[in-house]
């Protein structure tokens, strides 16, 4: 920007950003006093280069100007919006700032014997508000002030008016004033750029959130601001061309989107090996749990919910769903034999805690190897630390939050919910009607709030359907006994394939390790970056062969 100098001024990471203004701030104090003769040094908002959170620009109305709109942004809207909690700055962009110009000419100066300073100090002196001191009279103090800013409650016109009646200097009581040696007209400042909205120019602003403000909410309150300013502004609307909370629900979305797919990518997979729904139930209650867990790690480290550290949560999410599957399958199949078991020498939850210390040494083994391979991120500085961190926190606090939700939670589920259904027959079919007409009244009920606009079928339809399933999982889940492992359909799937292919290659262990050791020693030799790569041997050149 011409006419500006910048000072930037780096601190240390881990310095306070308002204690640092204020050390600035003092210091601004004391050079003021060594910079030349109209400078004012001045402090930048205290906000970061990410704080640009909201962009909008001001459709006039009919017959309104560049220059009109510009005027209304930079005296109106602007204080208007910078007085919304959290904003550091608004930011008026382009159209035309209107400004008062005197075109001197430079022959009536040399006729005149005036200089261009002259000329200037008569229009910055004419522009000012001076105080006279008091005046008595009949007893009562008056005090006297004289009223000098240009364009002060009047009307454009009147303003050029002033400053062409403004005396430079006066001659033999004939007085020499601005129109006398120049042309004064009202015109727009220089300007180096636009802004370009379907085709035709605008006039916009930019709102700039103060540091360690939460952006979602600070869009909200901006927009509240606009809705209760919009209709006293002569016909000006506002249109934002950018809101972040759109990248904020897309990245929240992001990590939402990836817990529903674990999630029943998990009751899927548990349901198909087991054969028992609750047990799936139990993975899908501790995988939320480590995900909010991690929420509040977040909040007590003081880590902001932003695309890396959200990203670290997503990445654990699967060895989230891992840890308690492995502790709750261990559980099922010990309680499956125990129920098997004519004479049981062990209550239920002494076999839940073998189960659970079976596993649980090599479960926390194996979290503890993730959790320790990030910890070199947390020995980076500078910028990698920044980016990288939050990430490596994340994820650190989801593994932890799921290794204590598999060991802790997990087992208490697993006493409560796996065990073979005993329902008495009258039971069994009342809790199926039960569930079947309560289904049914529910989604008529929510069908007329809203919910018949997410759903491709009729009020009936879907209701019909929704009760059917239902019931049929009421059904399920009346049902359900446990089983060992091996002798569930799926299991014997699997292993009818498997068993035959491992015995396969283990009768032919020489001859893979041959294969194996033969395909690695070739791409040992193999350069990627060579330029003979995939030609004979005979047509590259011999090494020591002369080149020339």
């Amino acid at each position: 920007m011409f006419g500006y100098s910048f000072v930037q001024v780096t601190f240390s990471d881990d310095t306070d950003l308002y204690w640092a203004r204020s050390r600035v701030l003092e210091q601004l104090g004391t050079a003021a006093a060594t910079l030349p003769e109209g400078v004012v040094p001045t402090l930048g908002p205290d906000a970061t280069g990410l704080g640009q959170i909201f962009y909008y620009v001001l459709e006039p109305a009919d017959g309104m100007t560049l220059a009109d709109v510009r005027s209304l942004q930079d005296f109106v809207v602007k204080f208007d919006l910078q007085a919304v909690e959290g904003v550091a700055e608004v930011a008026s962009v382009v159209g035309y700032v209107r400004q008062y110009q005197i075109e001197v000419d430079p022959d009536k100066l040399r006729f005149h014997k005036v200089t261009l300073d002259q000329v200037v100090n008569a229009v910055r002196d004419s522009n000012i508000d001076v105080g006279a001191k008091t005046v008595e009279s009949n007893g009562m103090e008056y005090i006297i002030r004289g009223r000098g800013f240009i364009g002060a409650d009047e009307d454009v016109n009147d303003a050029v008016r002033d400053i062409e009646e403004t005396v430079v200097r006066s001659r033999d009581g004939v007085p020499l004033r601005i129109r006398d040696l120049s042309q004064v007209q009202l015109g727009p400042e220089f300007r180096r750029g636009a802004i370009d909205l379907n085709g035709s120019e605008a006039v916009g602003g930019v709102v700039v959130m103060r540091f360690g403000e939460n952006p979602r909410e600070v869009i909200a309150r901006v927009k509240q601001k606009i809705k209760q300013i919009e209709p006293s502004l002569q016909g000006v609307r506002f249109h934002a061309v950018y809101d972040r909370t759109g990248l904020i629900d897309e990245t929240v979305g992001t990590l939402t989107e990836a817990l529903q797919q674990e999630l029943i990518i998990t009751l899927v997979v548990i349901v198909l090996f087991l054969l028992h729904v609750r047990a799936s139930f139990i993975v899908a209650i501790t995988m939320p749990m480590s995900v909010l867990m991690a929420f509040i790690g977040m909040r007590l480290f003081g880590i902001d919910a932003n695309i890396m550290s959200l990203a670290g949560i997503a990445i654990a999410i699967g060895e989230v769903a891992d840890l308690g599957i492995i502790i709750s399958e261990n559980i099922y199949q010990h309680l499956a034999e125990w129920e098997k078991e004519d004479s049981p020498q062990q209550t239920r939850e002494d076999v839940v805690i073998n189960a659970t210390n079976e596993v649980s040494s090599a479960v926390l083994t194996g979290v503890s190897t993730t959790i320790v391979s990030f910890l070199p991120i947390f020995f980076l500085t500078g910028r990698d630390y920044k980016l990288f961190a939050p990430l490596a926190w994340t994820k650190t606090f989801a593994m932890i939050a799921a290794i204590l939700v598999a060991l802790f939670l997990v087992p208490l589920l697993c006493r409560l919910l796996l065990r073979t259904a005993k329902w008495k027959f009258w039971l069994r079919w009342s809790s199926v009607a039960v569930a079947v007409i309560g289904c049914f009244v529910a989604v008529l009920t929510l069908w007329n709030r809203g919910l018949g606009q997410h759903l491709p079928l009729n009020q009936w339809t879907s209701a019909c359907i929704a009760s059917v399933l239902t019931g049929g999982l009421v059904w399920l889940l009346s049902r359900e006994k446990l089983r060992p492992i091996e002798e569930n359909p799926t299991s014997r799937l699997i292993l009818f394939f498997y068993t035959p292919i491992l015995r396969f290659f283990l009768n032919h262990k020489l001859y893979f390790t041959r294969c194996g050791l033969r395909y690695s020693q070739r791409e040992r030799f193999r350069c990627p970056f060579s330029p003979w790569q995939g030609e004979k041997v005979a047509d590259r050149p011999d090494e020591g062969a002369d080149l020339e």
